[in-house]
């Protein structure tokens, strides 16, 4: 499995990226009113799986083995014996090997992970009636067209999200970190497909307030502003006093 990870040092593709928004929410209304763009928490999806992939942790026969070899990798100048000694106190030891406190510690480590973590979804197309129905009030909502490099350079790193029939599982052992990041963060369901999404993510040293999810983003990297053809007149005019105010640069086009 592979991914095509972006950040702010390499050219963007797609150019322009996209964010459905419903105009009768007033915090959705921000992007517009505020530019914010808002860093939610994986705890928030409506996806259960959604950076929350399977697991696979060593079964207690395997921890011997797999902590004599961690300690031989990190503690190279260690002793025969010493390794031996290392990986039988952490076979009896670990948390790995005891269902309730390998229980405990995956909640803790979710829980520390929804908290610091944030993800902005995004679709490269601004022509998707899915789209449009689920998250732009059926048409009578919005959507905002970015310059992709610019935001990533605003937010940080990410990626476009692969869908697949069957999620991959995060292999404690086997996976090095950006293995286990890539499967957590940028696969979903099949059943997902049609949103055609690109993230970008972000993570925080200590928890992360509502505040500081709220991402100020540059007034340049808001290129277009394209209305639901179900839109009201009367919020078709007030989205086109502001941005006229607050962002002249923007394309404003009208949905039929």
């Amino acid at each position: 499995m592979e991914i095509r990870i972006i950040d702010n040092k390499k050219n963007i593709h797609p150019n322009i990226l996209y964010k459905y928004r419903n105009w009768d929410n007033e915090l959705h209304k921000k992007v517009l009113t505020d530019n914010i763009l808002y860093m939610a928490s994986p705890r928030d999806f409506e996806d259960i799986h959604d950076c929350n992939i399977p697991k696979k942790f060593p079964k207690k026969s395997e921890l011997y083995d797999f902590f004599l070899k961690k300690s031989k990798t990190e503690y190279p100048n260690r002793s025969r014996s010493e390794h031996r000694q290392y990986a039988r106190y952490w076979r009896d030891k670990s948390p790995l090997g005891n269902p309730i406190q390998l229980s405990q510690l995956i909640e803790r480590f979710n829980n520390e992970f929804n908290n610091k973590f944030g993800v902005l979804s995004l679709t490269a197309n601004y022509d998707n009636n899915a789209m449009w129905e689920k998250y732009a009030d059926n048409h009578k909502g919005i959507c905002f067209g970015f310059n992709a490099k610019s935001l990533f350079e605003c937010v940080g790193g990410g990626g476009e999200v692969q869908y697949i029939d069957k999620l991959p599982t995060i292999n404690f052992v086997d996976d090095d970190f950006l293995n286990k990041h890539v499967k957590n963060i940028f696969f979903k369901e099949n059943k997902w497909s049609f949103e055609q999404e690109y993230r970008l993510h972000k993570m925080w040293e200590s928890n992360a307030s509502n505040n500081e999810r709220c991402i100020h983003f540059p007034i340049e990297s808001l290129v277009e502003i394209r209305l639901g053809k179900n839109m009201s007149q009367d919020a078709k005019e007030d989205i086109k006093r502001i941005a006229k105010q607050k962002y002249p640069n923007a394309k404003i086009i009208e949905c039929h």
